[in-house]
């Protein structure tokens, strides 16, 4: 069986300072909005913070997505004659994510916390996956994995609270 990277003596990938302090930096609205709520519940203004929330998790996904669509863009390469195998299938998978978004604000608040959840989950595997075939660094895949964890950590505990009434 073959060894993974993670498991292999080479050091880690050094992720650029900018992408982490990007990265991280989109993580203080899932944690802002996740501690207003709890400090004010139960209130209007705790419910309309987890809708923030909501909305804006739905638009990392979009981003995320986005990156997707621009990797398989990248590619995909330049071609006159004839498109790339699988092109349209992975610019489909790429808009995913914002259609899921998009449909998880339109679902009782419960239901959209766990569609988000899942939807962060399964883009994290393809984006590791990504990594995995060489179409993206190998930093990537550690940051990736970093900011999932907390996005999935501010979900379920909006969803906790949310649970609670």
């Amino acid at each position: 069986m073959a060894r993974r990277d993670w498991m292999s003596s080479r050091p880690a990938p050094i992720t650029p300072l900018s992408a982490r302090l990007i990265g991280y930096g989109g993580l203080v609205p899932f944690a802002g909005t996740g501690i207003v709520s709890w400090f004010l519940w139960p209130s209007e203004t705790a419910d309309a913070v987890l809708q923030v929330q909501l909305v804006y998790a739905a638009l990392i996904l979009s981003f995320l997505g986005g990156i997707r669509w621009g990797v398989a863009m990248t590619h995909a390469g330049d071609f006159k004659r004839r498109v790339p195998d699988g092109l349209g299938t992975k610019l489909a998978l790429a808009a995913l994510p914002a259609l899921g978004g998009w449909l998880a604000l339109f679902t009782m608040r419960e239901a959209a916390f766990v569609v988000l959840m899942l939807f962060f989950a399964a883009q994290a595997i393809s984006d590791i996956r990504m990594v995995n075939n060489d179409e993206a660094a190998d930093w990537y895949r550690p940051l990736r994995l970093q900011l999932t964890f907390f996005v999935e950590l501010a979900l379920a505990a909006s969803l906790v609270l949310t649970l609670s009434q």
